[in-house]
């Protein structure tokens, strides 16, 4: 897990309106640019744009901040071949897979299910990680973004069973997402997104309409040396992001929050989106959620909560009170559709998830990754179906004046990136 040192001054900066909507709207418009891909041009990538990317996936939160992922970048063709062959035989219905052998560069994510500690007599201790499943696609979904905003195209598909040990991976890892990056070929469709009131439930009444990708007109980004320079802009501008657990009682335009929402009515694997996301705004309901949310909170810090866990979370400072539910202008709830099982569903929405974490960072708000174990109160109380899990809370508004956040550090590229 990362080092902590005590705490620091959050480094906020404060936009006028019109920026923060200017800044929310070109990310989003970037993000609805995404196109489907079948099949890659020639063009050479620049594994250093692939590999920028891979570092600002490294700022994703993760549960107490342990970074359960691994970045494999594959290059080699040799080993493209394997995965190929492999994921047509654990996919026969799905037909011919060659884009991911043709795609430049491939890129498999793995989840670290558990820590090694080495000991001092050389034996290695398991070291318990926290909110792995959500943490690692939520990692997955800064990475699509940076992607995106680096000019790059991609292909999201199902994780190889067999990369496992194609690429020589631990047993603590399990493969978790396969990102083919490339150009797409010219004739490449945009990605169509569904209208915002299909995905977010809302008090506010919102346009219904979503932009789709349009492959016409001037193209910004065009050779390695703008691309270079605008992924590391983008590295720059997202590693300012911190979770914020001290929020101002101000006011949020509830517009630009829907602004930053169409960021996620694309799905992150171009289909169905099998999540929703329902906005809190109203004080009654934020302090009926804050105390259900404590009671649970009691429970844990008191009854379930490991030695291990505590020694864990200590950096971050955390506790039962949870003013930031109350304190923060709005909640951001995010579920995933259980009957959507077997198609990635908690993946795809933690993905989602990191995408909206890019539009509220770029809409110049702040949020946290809050999750209270158990959370289906959430789905009772704000009466949604069973078929739809709370999984993840995000307060989102500005922060107090005097908010500090933990000192701590990101894992550096070398500990999170392996090459082929």
């Amino acid at each position: 897990m990362a080092v902590s040192n005590g705490y620091i001054k959050l480094n906020f900066e404060r936009v006028s309106a019109d920026e923060q909507f200017s800044r929310v709207e070109h990310y989003v418009q970037t993000m609805e640019k995404r196109k489907i891909v079948r099949s890659f041009s020639d063009r050479p990538v620049s594994e250093k744009l692939v590999e920028k990317a891979i570092e600002t996936a490294g700022r994703a939160p993760s549960g107490a901040n342990q970074q359960p992922w691994t970045y494999v970048l594959i290059k080699d063709p040799v080993i493209k071949k394997e995965i190929r062959k492999a994921a047509e035989l654990e996919d026969e219905n799905s037909g011919n897979k060659q884009y991911l052998e043709d795609a430049p560069y491939l890129v498999a994510l793995f989840r670290i299910n558990y820590g090694l500690a080495k000991q001092a007599d050389g034996s290695l201790k398991k070291v318990r990680h926290y909110y792995v499943p959500e943490s690692t696609p939520l990692s997955g979904g800064f990475f699509l973004a940076a992607l995106q905003h680096a000019g790059l195209d991609c292909l999201v598909h199902a994780p190889v069973a067999a990369s496992q040990q194609i690429l020589h991976r631990p047993k603590n890892e399990k493969p978790l997402l396969l990102f083919a990056v490339g150009y797409a070929k010219d004739q490449a469709l945009g990605c169509t997104g569904k209208p915002l009131s299909d995905i977010v439930i809302s008090n506010a009444s919102f346009s219904n309409s979503v932009s789709s990708a349009s492959n016409e007109g001037e193209t910004l980004i065009v050779n390695d040396e703008t691309q270079l320079a605008a992924i590391e802009s983008y590295f720059q501008f997202m590693k300012k992001r911190r979770n914020v657990r001290q929020y101002a009682r101000e006011n949020v335009d509830i517009n630009l929050l829907h602004q930053a929402m169409r960021a996620v009515a694309i799905d992150p694997f171009g289909g169905e989106q099998p999540y929703r996301f329902a906005i809190v705004s109203n004080n009654e309901q934020k302090q009926k959620i804050r105390e259900l949310a404590e009671i649970e909170e009691v429970k844990l810090y008191q009854e379930r909560i490991s030695d291990e866990w505590r020694e864990a979370l200590a950096p971050l400072g955390t506790n039962e009170s949870k003013p930031h539910l109350t304190d923060a202008a709005h909640l951001v709830v995010a579920f995933y559709d259980t009957n959507e099982r077997n198609n990635f569903a908690l993946e795809r929405a933690s993905m989602a998830v990191g995408i909206l974490m890019g539009a509220l960072h770029h809409a110049g708000l702040c949020t946290l990754t809050y999750t209270p174990s158990p959370m289906a109160f959430l789905r009772d109380y704000l009466e949604r179906p069973k078929n739809e899990m709370p999984f993840i809370v995000l307060p989102v508004g500005y922060p107090a004046a005097d908010c500090e956040v933990p000192n701590i550090t990101k894992k550096p590229l070398s500990e999170v990136l392996v090459k082929f």
